[in-house]
């Protein structure tokens, strides 16, 4: 008879090859179609409507992204409940005032600008930046780690293209046991972004194979910035070549293969983790604390939602059986693989990491 979790095994083989796949197309097609402009504050315009921000670059108009909004509020120094409350009054006008002469005065060395031109459609920035920011392509360093992780015997599970975020996750097709009832896969996930907030981390991962529950944490790369701050010059606006960025590149790509050749030792590290976390009960005071925690990084509603998982009857499948930090861990990933947010399900499996490894 057929283990049915090898049986499962294979699906999440299968469906890994799709998935990654197509983020790597995703990801190419960005690469392929990214300019980045350095502008000068007095360069740029902006029209509120529809409840959202448009600015207006070289007279051309531009779609943002919810994390691109966010730094250009930021760049401007104009707080994002500020920004909504004039929305929702429909002040449009007020706030797109304040957003040119803010922009002007708070952002006088230029703005880094990461778009995407797309063929039908108005250029969509991912990116609004300080010329400061370390430019990095990923492309070389996807190659890398791939081609590595590929000739260690990792296959892919997973690949996601966010606001902020290019992630490929592969995993080692061994099925390991290392608590009775347990059954997880440990493998890889390369995270990285060119727009800020998210820098390159090599991390291990743990899938429990029942419920699909997926932890990503402990990083096994430092985190890294390349490059060198770009100076303005007379131009109001200046297009970065694609040489500048590739020689930022070039320097880390060489690295990726050493850090996949130790991921072994480090699994082992993690299964006695698994071990330990699956012994170890929890008081109340302790979840408490933990809640609380989580309450401080994410909406009220996220938090609700992982408290009344960690509750729920013992039997469950989706979740480990006791009282332990193995099941509240569980339980954060349980919560992670129903939101839809991209983003927000990536730092909730990198929290349920943290809280084991931690």
């Amino acid at each position: 008879m057929t283990d049915p979790r090898e049986e499962k095994l294979k699906r999440i083989i299968e469906e890994g090859k799709e998935s990654v796949t197509r983020s790597l197309r995703e990801i190419q097609y960005e690469f392929s179609n990214r300019v980045d402009l350095m502008v000068k504050p007095y360069a740029v315009d902006f029209i509120v409507r529809r409840g959202r921000i448009w600015p207006f670059i070289d007279s051309t108009e531009h779609e943002l992204t919810h994390h691109s909004t966010s730094q250009v509020l930021a760049r401007a120094g104009i707080p994002k409940t500020f920004a909504d409350k004039l929305i929702e009054l429909e002040e449009n006008g007020l706030l797109e005032e304040n957003l040119r002469r803010l922009t002007i005065r708070e952002a006088e060395d230029g703005i880094l600008v990461r778009r995407i031109n797309r063929a039908e459609d108005i250029p969509l920035v991912k990116g609004w930046l300080s010329p400061a920011y370390k430019r990095m392509d990923a492309s070389p360093v996807f190659e890398s780690f791939l081609e590595r992780s590929l000739k260690k015997g990792f296959v892919p599970y997973r690949g996601l293209n966010t606001d902020y975020r290019y992630q490929i996750s592969m995993i080692y097709p061994h099925i390991f046991n290392p608590v009775p009832n347990e059954y997880v896969l440990f493998g890889l996930s390369l995270t990285t972004g060119d727009y800020g907030n998210q820098s390159l981390e090599i991390s291990l991962l743990l899938l429990r194979i029942v419920c699909m529950n997926l932890a990503i944490g402990y990083d096994l790369f430092r985190r890294v910035h390349l490059g060198s701050r770009f100076q303005m010059g007379a131009d109001d606006i200046i297009t970065i070549s694609d040489r500048t960025r590739m020689l930022d590149t070039k320097t880390i790509a060489s690295a990726i293969g050493d850090v996949v050749d130790s991921a072994e030792n480090h699994v082992k590290l993690l299964e006695q983790r698994i071990r330990e976390s699956a012994e170890q009960e929890l008081s109340e005071n302790e979840r408490k604390k933990i809640f609380e925690g989580l309450g401080k990084k994410f909406k009220k509603e996220i938090t609700e939602q992982i408290k009344t998982s960690y509750e729920l009857p013992e039997g469950i499948e989706v979740l480990p059986a006791g009282n332990t930090l193995w099941r509240l861990s569980n339980a954060i990933s349980l919560v992670a693989n129903s939101v839809k947010t991209l983003d927000e399900k990536v730092d909730l499996e990198k929290e349920a990491m943290r809280l084991l490894i931690n």
